[in-house]
């Protein structure tokens, strides 16, 4: 995880505005687990809160940290809104700093992805290890790459919805792009439009593709003593066509 693949403050509104508490369907995955751990809770990457408020909110015992001061701003303005005080701080997967451990952590939504060398892949799992009560789990999703979406919709704009920002209506759009072919990365474009299709602002992240046996093998060379994935959050087994794949590793 590097300093580019963070978020401007106006395309973090965007992003929170366009990624709502139930539109991704991990909610009741991630949030069954936490409710149901034996101790504290650490989120990794939990951006502008949308699940880590809820957290809260059901009153779990949770901390979290985003490598977005931008993001981690909105977070802390909608919590000020209600009777909840989060915990949270600036760090990226490979440096937690955390201050205390945890019987459960989870890093939702493809944050994973965001690790492009196997150097810092190593060191996140490392890092969470490290946090982790003797027994603490690990959970963490990441997408399945499929060679069709790839084909299809690659290198195309796509409409993502439109948002009001300090006044002005605004239209996000996104684009992915292969970064590169031999390390399988790619990049991800955000834009915000205003309604004279003016670029307002732009931001770019590369991410990592990781099929099922990259993960497998990171896994094997972490410190981690077991670890199982299953296609969705259903806890089925990972089969062809599966589009998410889940993690669970255990100290």
């Amino acid at each position: 995880m590097n300093d580019a693949n963070r978020f401007s403050d106006e395309v973090a509104a965007f992003y929170d505005a366009s990624h709502e508490f139930g539109d991704i369907g991990d909610e009741s995955f991630y949030l069954e687990a936490a409710m149901g751990a034996d101790g504290a809770v650490l989120e990794g990457a939990c951006g502008a809160g949308r699940l880590y408020l809820e957290l809260l909110r059901r009153g779990v015992d949770a901390d979290g940290f985003d490598v977005s001061p931008a993001m981690l701003d909105i977070l802390r303005e909608k919590a000020a809104t209600e009777d909840v005080e989060p915990t949270v701080w600036e760090a990226d997967l490979r440096s937690i700093g955390a201050d205390r451990t945890y019987s459960l952590a989870i890093v939702p939504y493809n944050s994973f992805c965001n690790l492009r060398r196997v150097d810092d892949q190593l060191a996140a799992l490392e890092a969470l290890y490290g946090v982790l009560d003797s027994g603490g789990r690990l959970l963490f999703d990441v997408y399945v790459p499929r060679y069709d979406t790839i084909a299809e919709s690659f290198g195309e704009w796509q409409s993502v919805r439109e948002v009001e920002y300090e006044g002005r209506q605004l239209r996000g759009r996104s684009r992915a792009t292969i970064e590169d072919q031999v390390k399988q990365t790619y990049s991800t474009e955000q834009e915000l439009v205003d309604s004279d299709g003016d670029v307002l602002t732009r931001d770019e992240f590369v991410l990592s593709h990781l099929p099922p046996q990259q993960v497998e093998l990171l896994a094997r060379h972490s410190p981690f003593d077991r670890w199982s994935v299953s296609g969705g959050f259903d806890g089925e087994s990972l089969t062809d066509g599966d589009g998410v794949q889940v993690w669970q590793l255990v100290k």
